[in-house]
């Protein structure tokens, strides 16, 4: 593992070709490029580093600096950024996590946002996405699978969802919602809601809140929830389901888990990353190494855990449909499905080594995890291989 470092970075940084795995945090002041072949050089006095990796990567850099991700093979986390982002291309999954905002053009794989201040701007996704609490405006042009946004404080403006797309927001007066699915709609409501939902005259509606329905002037329907101050048009939904807050029990129990584990794995990583500080390059490529192992680690137990949460909501649907009378057709949301063409194909599950075992007890030996959450992690991962 090489390490480059430049002092005391205040130009934009270009990330022109990453062929393995991106992993980049914003911090310090310097710019700070380890990989087994790193080059990084600067156009010229006040212009932007370029940086190029011929293997995976790991990059720190200041958090205020705007980036440039042109291509990255693999898949890439971006975290801890106040700076604008711009990403082009992204072969696997990209995770972007506390940011202002970011331009993201294409991503094969799945695509996850949590925690921006302003904009997000997506275009294409070849299969899942999550869109979670952005305090600006969202556009996304096409979602190969299924979407799941929520707590969006703007606009939200979604062109193309291949599968289901589940919505919790906060619908407020003067801010654009349009949405056009491929599949079902779920949407969760609060008790104080005031909307209006505009859906094709095609579309099934479910309701499990008041609600009235009517009919619009081209043939529509419109669902109207309260005064119906807030106008939700949504376009080529097969059915639109409304659920209250009480009904939410499986999506919470699914952002949950999700929210445990996130908090787990960055306190790790920060433990870790202080650690580094100070010491040579031959203990800190050994302690790099271990971070890398535990991060996988954590994020293969976080989709074995939202797997099964799915399939715990899926059965739930299915008593609920079958022991409720009347009911016209089937509702089944396929959470986490495979990805459509043209994503790659999803990596094989991965045996549980006997390192990744050690690394679990040496994290409760730590106090990081309790018996009972090894254990539970331990059986999921086996569950896996």
């Amino acid at each position: 593992m090489k390490r480059i470092v430049h002092n005391n970075v205040n130009v934009p940084v270009i990330i022109e070709t990453v062929t393995g795995d991106l992993r980049l945090r914003g911090r310090g002041s310097d710019l700070v490029v380890e990989s087994e072949s790193p080059h990084v050089e600067q156009i010229g006095d006040g212009q932007p580093f370029v940086v190029r990796c011929a293997s995976d990567c790991r990059i720190t850099l200041p958090p205020e600096v705007d980036i440039s991700v042109q291509q990255v093979g693999g898949d890439a986390k971006l975290t801890e950024l106040v700076g604008a982002v711009d990403i082009i291309s992204i072969g696997g999954n990209l995770t972007l996590r506390n940011v202002i905002t970011a331009d993201v053009k294409t991503v094969g794989g799945d695509l996850r946002v949590k925690w921006a201040s302003d904009s997000i701007t997506v275009g294409s996704v070849g299969a899942d996405a999550t869109v979670r609490e952005v305090d600006g405006p969202i556009t996304i042009r096409a979602i190969g699978s299924d979407l799941y946004v929520r707590n969006i404080n703007g606009d939200c403006i979604v062109d193309g969802v291949g599968s289901d797309l589940m919505l919790n927001l906060d619908f407020e007066p003067g801010k654009d919602y349009r949405f056009c699915a491929g599949g079902d709609v779920l949407c969760r409501v609060q008790p104080d809601t005031s909307a209006r939902f505009v859906v094709p005259a095609d579309t099934h509606i479910s309701l499990d809140v008041e609600a009235d329905i009517s009919e619009g002037d081209g043939g529509q329907q419109i669902v109207t929830l309260g005064d119906g101050a807030a106008l939700v048009t949504i376009t080529g939904a097969e059915e639109l389901r409304l659920i209250g807050k009480e009904e939410d029990y499986v999506i919470n129990l699914g952002v949950q888990i999700e929210e445990e584990l996130e908090a787990r794995l960055s306190t790790l990583e920060e433990k870790l990353n202080q650690q580094l500080e100070g010491l040579d390059e031959r203990i800190q490529a050994k302690t790099e190494y271990y971070a890398s192992q535990a991060e996988r680690l954590a994020e293969r137990a976080q989709r074995q855990a939202e797997r099964a949460a799915a399939r715990f909501k899926k059965t739930q649907e299915r008593k609920r449909v079958k022991g409720k009378r009347g009911t016209s057709r089937r509702v089944e949301f396929a959470w986490g499905s495979p990805p459509r063409p043209p994503a790659p194909p999803a990596a094989p599950l991965e045996p549980v080594t006997e390192q990744e075992r050690l690394m679990i007890l040496k994290m409760v030996q730590e106090n990081k995890i309790t018996i009972e959450e090894a254990e539970r992690l331990l059986a999921a991962l086996d569950s896996q291989g």
